[in-house]
Order: C-alpha cells, then sequence, then structure tokens
C-alpha cells in the first residue's frame, strides 16, 4: 500500500487521535500532494501552543535576556547581562533591525532599589570607561535628597559601580539635578540644597576616583550667592576646570539674570577662578541655565534672553576663553532666523573648536515646538553657525533639542516628547556624525521597548573617542526612570 493510518479510539475523550506513518497524508482528498494535504475550509478552537514558561521572579528594575542560544533569564537591569551582552537585552537589541541599524550594545540600567518619582536618568553624563546618571528626587535619608549612580564599562559592558549622596545632604536638596564626568572627576549639582546665602542657594559637589572608590573631593557654592539663586542647576567638568550655572542669580540687570561661576583644581583643592555674567544681561534672562566647558572654552545658554529685535525669550548663548589670567567673553551667539519664544541656549554643549547650542521651543514649518539644535565652528576668529538640524520627520511639541551633547565628531540630540508610532511623548534621540566638512544624521534612536510618557532623550550624552552614549528616560515606569547605554558602529 502506499501508506498506512492506525486509529486509537479513546472511549473517555470525544478526541479522535490519529496516528500517522506515511510519506503524504490527505483530509478530504485520496490523492494527497504534500506531507499534509488539506482541502475544505479549516476550523481551530481553543488552540494551546507549545509555550516556553519562564521563572517567575520578573518585576520592576529587571529586564528579559537571552544569552543567544535560547536561555532566557530574569536580571538586574543595572547589572551585566549574560554573554557579555551578545543576546537579546530587555525589549531588544539595536543593530537588528533598520530602524536603529547604526548601533549597538544596547544596555538598559535602572536603580532597583528606586520606586516611582525617583526619576533616575534625569541627568546623564559619559566619559571614557566612567558614566554618571542621577535621580534627583531619589528618597534616601531623606524626602527628595537626591543621589547618583556611577558605572563602569569593564570586559565588553557596564557594571555597577557606585552609589553616591552628599553626606551633607537634606530634604528636597534635589542632589543630582545636573551630573558630569570627565576622566577621575565627577560633579553633582544640587540646585535647591539650602546655603549660608538662603534657601535654594544651590551648591554642586565634586568627586575623585582614588582608585577603589568615588570620594568627595570638595563641596562648593558661590561665596557671594544668595537665596534662590539655584547654584548648580547646570554643572560641566572638564580635566581640571568645572562651571556651574545659577541662573538666578540676581545681576546687575536685574533679578534672575543669571551667572555662572569656573572653578580650577589646584592640586589639592577647587578654588572659585571666576564668576562670568553677560554684560549686557536684563531680568528674566536666567544666564547659566545651561552650561558645558571644554579645554580653555566655556558657553554659557541664557534661554530667557530678549535678543536681538527686542524679541521676547529668542535666547542666546556666549562663549568664553580662557587666556591664561581670565575667562573673557569670545562671543554672544544667537539664531539669525530665531523668533520670540525658542528659548535658544536651553542646551548648549561645546568640545574644541565645535559648538551645539538647542532652541527646543524653535517652530520649524507650520509645526509649533519641533525644536532645532545648531552647530557652530570657530573659524579661528569667530565662532560661525555651520549647520542648523531639525529632524525632517519632526512633529509640533517634540521638543527636539531638549538636551545635546558633543564630543569629538559626534553630537546626539534629545527629543523627549517625541512620538514613536502611535505612542504618544515616548522620546528619541538623533545621532550625528561630522563626514568632512558635513553633518550628517547617523541614527534615529529609539527605545525598543518604549512607552507613553517615557521622555526617552530628555537627557543626553556622547563619546566620540569610544563612539559610546548614554540616554537618560527618568519618567518611564511612573517616574522611577532608567538609562540605557548603547555604541555606535
Amino acid at each position: 500500500m502506499k501508506f498506512i493510518i492506525c486509529l486509537v479510539l479513546f472511549l473517555f475523550s470525544p478526541v479522535l487521535n490519529i496516528l500517522i506513518i506515511s510519506q503524504n497524508v490527505g483530509v478530504g482528498t485520496i490523492t494527497p500532494t504534500e506531507k499534509l494535504d488539506v482541502e475544505g475550509n479549516l476550523k481551530a478552537d481553543t488552540i494551546k501552543p507549545n509555550a516556553v514558561l519562564f521563572a517567575p521572579n520578573a518585576g520592576v528594575g529587571k529586564i528579559l535576556t537571552s544569552d543567544g542560544i535560547g536561555n532566557a533569564t530574569w536580571e538586574n537591569m543595572m547589572l551585566p547581562p549574560p554573554q557579555n551582552n551578545t543576546g537579546n537585552v530587555g525589549y531588544g537589541v539595536w543593530g537588528d533591525c533598520a530602524t536603529n541599524g547604526n548601533i549597538t550594545d544596547y544596555h538598559p540600567v535602572a536603580d532597583t532599589a528606586g520606586v516611582a518619582g525617583d526619576f533616575f536618568g534625569n541627568s546623564v553624563s559619559i566619559s571614557g570607561d566612567f558614566a554618571i546618571v542621577g535621580s534627583l528626587t531619589d528618597d534616601e535619608t531623606y524626602i527628595n535628597q537626591g543621589s547618583v549612580t556611577i558605572y563602569k564599562f569593564n570586559n565588553g559592558h557596564w557594571e555597577w559601580m557606585q552609589k553616591i549622596t552628599d553626606p551633607d545632604g537634606s530634604a528636597n536638596d534635589k542632589f543630582g539635578t545636573s551630573v558630569s564626568i570627565s576622566g577621575y572627576y565627577a560633579i553633582v549639582g544640587a540646585d535647591f540644597d539650602d546655603g549660608p546665602g538662603g534657601n535654594d542657594q544651590g551648591s554642586a559637589s565634586i568627586f575623585g576616583f582614588n582608585g577603589t572608590n568615588w570620594v568627595l573631593v570638595g563641596k562648593i557654592i558661590d561665596p557671594l550667592g544668595d537665596g534662590d539663586d539655584h547654584f548648580g542647576f547646570s554643572v560641566s567638568i572638564s580635566g581640571n576646570y568645572a562651571i556651574v550655572g545659577a541662573m538666578r542669580d540676581n545681576g546687575p540687570g536685574g533679578n534672575d539674570q543669571g551667572s555662572a561661576s569656573i572653578f580650577e583644581f589646584n592640586g589639592t583643592n577647587w578654588v572659585l577662578m571666576q564668576t562670568i555674567t553677560d554684560a549686557t544681561g536684563a531680568s528674566d534672562d536666567l544666564f547659566g541655565c545651561s552650561v558645558s566647558i571644554s579645554g580653555i572654552y566655556a558657553i554659557v545658554g541664557a534661554y530667557g534672553d530678549d535678543a536681538p529685535g527686542l524679541t521676547t525669550d529668542q535666547g542666546s548663548a556666549s562663549i568664553f576663553q580662557y587666556n591664561g589670567t581670565n575667562w573673557i567673553l569670545m562671543q554672544r551667539i544667537t539664531d539669525a532666523t530665531g523668533m520670540s519664544y525658542d528659548n535658544f541656549g536651553w542646551s548648549v554643549a561645546i568640545s574644541g573648536n565645535y559648538a551645539i547650542v538647542a532652541a527646543e521651543n524653535d517652530d520649524v514649518g507650520n509645526n509649533e515646538n519641533q525644536g532645532s539644535a545648531s552647530i557652530f565652528q570657530y573659524n579661528g576668529t569667530n565662532w560661525v553657525m555651520i549647520k542648523k538640524i531639525t529632524d525632517g520627520n519632526g512633529a509640533a511639541y517634540d521638543y527636539f533639542g531638549i538636551s545635546v551633547s558633543i564630543s569629538g565628531n559626534y553630537v546626539i540630540v534629545g527629543a523627549s516628547w517625541d512620538d514613536v508610532g502611535n505612542i504618544q511623548n515616548q522620546g528619541s534621540a538623533s545621532i550625528y556624525q561630522r563626514v568632512g566638512m558635513a553633518w550628517q544624521r547617523l541614527q534615529y534612536v529609539t527605545d525598543p521597548g518604549g512607552e507613553k510618557d517615557d521622555y526617552f532623550g530628555n537627557s543626553t550624552s556622547i563619546d566620540g573617542t569610544n563612539k559610546r552614549f548614554l540616554i537618560g528616560m527618568a519618567n518611564f515606569s511612573g517616574g522611577l526612570g532608567k538609562a540605557v547605554f548603547g555604541k555606535m558602529n
């Protein structure tokens, strides 16, 4: 015979089980041409798939990881996943699909002891083998005292290294509002810290790595500061220099004119070099809302500056240079096509002869508050704008430019209100690369597991030397927060 069919009937079951030993089997046909040849309509009820069941130890702060050969386990997000991050981590791996094809090493981290409302990832910074993440409302000893977490790149992946708080901290300091790391030094702003000048004067703490731990080197304030200055709202560190913004410092131009203070490490202590302001500043300029320092250059944003042409809150940024004695104003820059309420200077960054200044409220075409970022280059005489970048697929209220970072030939720009597909306010970031004299978008970055109101991109940092980046999403999981490491191909 061509085939054999054996029927076995079970009296206590309505199911007819058929054992078939054959080359081809037909249902509704006596001349099957395939292993299973069915003619007519098919109907299936109550399908029970042969599913793989995972151990029930999932929870907040854990991700499902794979070792690449099918073994899946739940791991703490701050711990290195199996096989040095080679398998699917969390919700997917960048580089596995066309949408994130130019980046790899997706590695999310979170505070496993965190809770909703800590906003882990509100600030981030990466430099070499170290990275720092702020959690400004983390309840440590006190409510909203704040904390930061430092990570180290080791054996091909990022590892949790140390959680740091202000040993003199108190409630509502918001330690971790701003962070920056460079080499073996890190600086953390706590702009609601009460000081000798009054409540919410603000402070910044500098930590150094001693080979084993990160230890407090010094806590700095503005010796002439007053209450509500919010010194520490923005910070940046580079080598032996650090800059701290106090955007609500009252100046000769009026209330909330703002200032920024530059400190130098003299081999023993961090000492104040100079407090800088905008000589033409006025009330509510908020000079110092954003700061960045690189070598002998520093840039300070003033997104509330009314300039030029009496445009309200168009914004500006000022670049300073250290001449060996003082930090002197090189140039005050604006967007020549800017309009009122663009908030140019909301975020700034500088690296060598390049700087980037964002206007997160800039209207692009008919898209209100889509946002933009402008790249400037120092040509030996002036800082000139060479590229204004926007998201070609952007929409109203993306706030492209809410965060920026520049390092070498790479720029990253956050758009934390960007709707990704149908997911509102999931957020995104865009990485740009300088090729020759042109800046080109390398990658539009999203979180593979992003959800509504994550605000992915609210903070960004990039390391052009090692081609690594770090993106914060402080509102993930109701404000628990998360940060994601990645690498450019």
